[in-house]
């Protein structure tokens, strides 16, 4: 399942390739980090102003690091299915364009351990078949 839906982002993010992509620069106004993960698993909160001015977002996420109350320069992709007008989120110039080959490389992987999963199943299957389980296997 997890495979599937990577694939239809992939879809969706090549469908959607064509559309414009803005930059500008994100100012942090906010960093909320979730204390129970042992990794920082952190939200950035900011503002973001188009290069000519003419766009600006005064509530949305980066999506990439930045110093707390320091700009990154930053992209915004509007429209479309999974555009960043409906997630609220503008992107670091490393992930701007992950959307393209992110998901691809996660249907892969999910992929491969679903078949290495499936072949050990199947290897465990067979070994046991045909016997009765010993009082350790019960327990």
């Amino acid at each position: 399942m997890a495979c599937a839906a990577f694939i239809v982002i992939g879809v969706i993010e090549v469908v959607g390739r064509d559309r414009p992509i803005y930059w500008g620069t994100f100012t942090e106004t906010s960093t909320t980090c979730d204390p129970v993960t042992k990794e920082r698993n952190c939200t950035i909160t900011g503002r973001w102003v188009s290069d000519d001015r003419k766009t600006t977002k005064d509530v949305v996420e980066l999506d990439g690091f930045v110093e707390p109350g320091h700009s990154v320069r930053a992209s915004y992709q509007p429209g479309g299915l999974m555009g960043d007008d409906e997630n609220s989120v503008v992107h670091t110039a490393a992930w701007s364009r992950a959307g393209l080959w992110l998901p691809w490389v996660a249907a892969v992987f999910t992929g491969a351990v679903i078949c290495d999963r499936r072949r050990d199943w199947r290897r465990n299957a067979r070994r046991h078949r045909g016997r009765a389980p010993n009082a350790a296997e019960l327990s």
